[in-house]
């Protein structure tokens, strides 16, 4: 049940003025994948880096990307050779009021909504954030999201249902025949996913409405 994901291009990390995007891209411009098509300017350039990192974040969400820790966890640091004996490699952590440039095209970008895909060409850097957007509605995902989209009426029709709730809302063929069937584990999952782009809220182990 992968997510609707959207890459935008949001700056140029290299020096775009004197090696400008020969494509060319403008910042703002965006490549949609909705399960089944890809929409947007699509530059061979941008092939091996960021529509890769489109279909991991298609899979798997933010959980993937959550997971590299200089990204989301370790902070700004500085090299300096003599903490190598206690992280083994010779790195120093930055306090948060270390001077940095607020003008570093990096230091703009949004990285807990997504992940960073860059076009193959080092002097210009066309970085794409890559997010997800939705859910997948194409293709052969399109069963999983009429699923997830019949769970949400129910669900504002009536706030606060739990997972055994929602099941018991549907007859024994809405439950069993009707593709994907419907269990705990299944349903558990479809609610995690819509919480995770904000279709509904899970509090306590029930769903409410967001959107």
């Amino acid at each position: 049940m992968p997510y609707k994901v959207r890459a935008r291009l949001v700056a140029f990390l290299g020096d775009e003025d004197r090696y400008p995007c020969h494509f060319p891209y403008e910042i703002g411009e965006e490549i949609i994948w909705d399960g089944e098509r890809l929409e947007g300017r699509l530059c061979p350039g941008i092939m091996n880096n960021v529509i890769p990192n489109m279909l991991t974040m298609a899979n798997s969400g933010l959980e993937h990307f959550k997971r590299i820790i200089f990204s989301y966890h370790g902070g700004r640091n500085v090299k300096d050779p003599s903490m190598k004996k206690y992280d083994g490699v010779g790195f120093r952590t930055l306090k948060g009021d270390e001077p940095y440039d607020p003008n570093l095209a990096s230091t703009r970008i949004p990285r807990d909504r997504g992940t960073i895909g860059v076009c193959g060409d080092y002097r210009t850097l066309a970085a794409f954030l890559i997010e997800p957007i939705g859910l997948a509605d194409g293709g052969f995902f399109k069963s999983d999201y009429m699923r997830q989209m019949s769970i949400l009426e129910k669900i504002k029709a009536d706030p606060g249902l739990t997972v055994d709730d929602i099941i018991n809302k549907y007859d024994d063929f809405e439950r069993n025949e009707i593709f994907p069937p419907l269990n705990p584990k299944l349903v558990q999952f479809m609610l995690e996913e819509m919480a995770a782009v904000n279709y509904i809220e899970l509090k306590e182990g029930k769903a409410y409405p967001k959107k």
